[in-house]
């Protein structure tokens, strides 16, 4: 199955209140972000906590999802790690597993050595079958340069597609397009709070994480079915929430998990990341928010 177009989405890491993976509150998330008109999973990446995840935890949750697909959605498998060797164990992973393609991030330390971009690729993608998406992840800078890209691109066959979550991330789209044409697949992720000039720009999919899904897939529904004003309105509508659980990524863990517990897809918000605290106020606006989400999904089932 090709790389979709529409909302992918990174599937949450459920845990139980030891800590370990509760396999079943992963599979009710499955079942109801598919039943939300979601075109594909992402996982395991950033929101489902990853760096907290031992490598075997990673395959275990992958192949969990791919067989709760059951072909109903491709799989994207997250395979990015700081050490190439990973990444191929992880691309392999992937392919036994029935996974679609990968995912690699750039490390963070090849930014700033820009020469070693593409032999860290050339070592983690290596002998790798199946298609890779490269993410192009820095939260606060430009990320790759074109001519870094350009490099990958000539350098990797089985380059498929970018996910780009750069600051800024509009301009970048429409140069990665520009660069390399229609057929290449260009997706975005933390910027969702730019969604409508991301559909402008013409990205192929966004990857949000899973439990709103239901209100992203109508926003883009709207869209693609010419009804752009329609989608701006219900995109405004949920605004106060991208801005809320935008601001760092352990408000927006915490918070999604806090919504998923509340539907009762997972039994309890329990973080592996640390350093994130509700007190008394953030959580009287979560919740808040919670309510806002429930009654914009009432509209729209």
């Amino acid at each position: 199955m090709p790389l979709p177009r529409g909302i992918i989405s990174v599937l949450q890491t459920p845990f139980d209140k030891t800590g370990a993976v509760d396999h079943e509150s992963l599979l009710r998330l499955v079942e109801d972000t598919i039943s939300a008109g979601v075109a594909g999973f992402l996982v395991p990446a950033v929101a489902s906590e990853v760096a907290y995840l031992s490598e075997s935890e990673r395959g275990e949750i992958l192949k969990a999802v791919v067989t709760a697909a059951q072909g109903r959605v491709p799989v994207i498998a997250g395979a990015s790690a700081a050490d190439p060797e990973v990444c191929r164990r992880l691309c392999r992973q992937a392919d036994e597993a029935g996974a679609a393609a990968c995912l690699i991030a750039v490390p963070a330390v090849c930014y700033a050595a820009p020469a070693s971009i593409v032999p860290f690729f050339q070592n983690a993608a290596a002998d790798v079958p199946l298609p890779l998406v490269i993410q192009d992840l820095e939260f606060n800078g430009p990320g790759l340069k074109i001519e870094s890209m350009r490099a990958l691109a000539d350098t990797l066959p089985g380059l498929a597609g970018w996910k780009i979550e750069t600051v800024p991330s509009g301009p970048k789209y429409t140069a990665t397009r520009e660069a390399f044409g229609a057929e290449c697949h260009i997706s975005g992720g933390w910027a969702v709070m730019q969604l409508i000039e991301a559909l402008d720009r013409g990205v192929d999919a966004m990857i949000p994480e899973s439990s709103i899904v239901r209100i992203y897939h109508a926003i883009y529904e709207a869209y693609v079915g010419g009804r752009r004003s329609d989608a701006v309105q219900l995109f405004r509508r949920m605004l106060p929430v991208i801005a809320f659980t935008n601001q760092e990524i352990l408000t927006s863990i915490a918070f999604f998990k806090r919504l998923l517990h509340r539907k009762g897809i997972f039994l309890t918000e329990v973080m592996r990341w640390p350093g994130f605290q509700w007190d008394p106020f953030n959580a009287r606006i979560a919740d808040e928010l919670i309510e806002l989400i429930l009654s914009i999904e009432g509209l729209h089932e």
